[in-house]
C-alpha cells in the first residue's frame, strides 16, 4: 500500500494519478545540438529557401565542389539538423482554410497513452503540443468550416475519455515572420549569393 509522507494509505498513488509523467512517453525530445560551422549554415539556409536546389547549385552558391556539397548535407542528416525536405501548402487552397488551436487539460487518473493514440487518430489534428501553464497540451487543427468545427468538437473531442476541460481559439490569419531561419542561424557570417 502506497503512503505519503504524512503516512496515509493511498496519497502517493493518488498524487501519482494526477501527474503527467506519462506522456514522456510519447514526447519528442531534443537531441543535443550539434556544432555548425559557415558552410552548414549558408547551406541550411539556402535549402531552407528553396529544397530542390540541386548539390551543383548549392556549390556554385557556397563556393564548393558538389562532391563536397554532398557529403556536408549527408552529414546534416546523418547528425538529425535536415530531418526532412517538406512541401509548404496553401492550405486554403486544398479547401481546410480554417486553422483552430485547442488547448487541452488531462483529467486526473487519465490513461495518458490511450489519450494521445485517441488524439491522434483525429486526422484534422497536425500537431499536438505539451505545453507549461494552466493547459497540459494544445491542438492545431487543419478545417473545411464553421461546420467541420463542430463535427469535430461534438463527434471526435468531447467523447474522449480522459479530457477534463478544453478551449477553441480560432486563427483569424497568420504574420509571417520574415527570415526566422536565417534570423536564428545568424553568426554574423557573410551570406552565400
Amino acid at each position: 500500500m502506497a503512503e505519503d509522507v504524512a503516512g496515509e494509505p493511498g496519497e502517493s498513488a493518488r498524487r501519482e494519478s494526477y501527474s503527467l509523467a506519462g506522456l514522456s512517453k510519447v514526447v519528442a525530445r531534443s537531441n543535443a545540438t550539434v556544432p555548425l560551422d559557415r558552410v552548414d549554415r549558408a547551406l541550411l539556409r539556402l535549402l531552407n529557401d528553396d529544397p530542390r536546389l540541386s548539390q551543383r547549385q548549392l556549390a556554385k552558391h557556397i563556393g564548393m565542389s558538389a562532391p563536397a556539397v554532398g557529403e556536408r548535407i549527408a552529414r546534416l542528416e546523418r547528425l538529425g539538423v535536415i530531418t526532412g525536405y517538406i512541401v509548404r501548402v496553401d492550405w486554403g487552397r486544398v479547401g481546410l482554410p480554417v486553422l483552430v488551436y485547442i488547448p487541452l487539460t488531462v483529467a486526473p487518473g487519465t490513461d495518458l497513452e490511450r489519450l494521445v493514440a485517441d488524439l491522434r487518430a483525429i486526422p484534422e489534428i497536425e500537431e499536438l503540443t505539451v505545453v507549461t501553464g494552466g493547459y497540459d497540451l494544445i491542438a492545431r487543427l487543419r478545417l473545411r468550416d464553421h461546420t467541420h468545427l463542430q463535427e469535430v468538437l461534438l463527434d471526435r473531442l468531447y467523447p474522449l475519455h480522459g479530457l477534463q476541460r478544453f478551449e477553441t481559439f480560432l486563427s483569424l490569419g497568420s504574420i509571417p515572420m520574415d527570415d526566422v531561419l536565417e534570423n536564428l542561424l545568424d553568426d554574423g557570417s557573410p551570406r552565400p549569393e
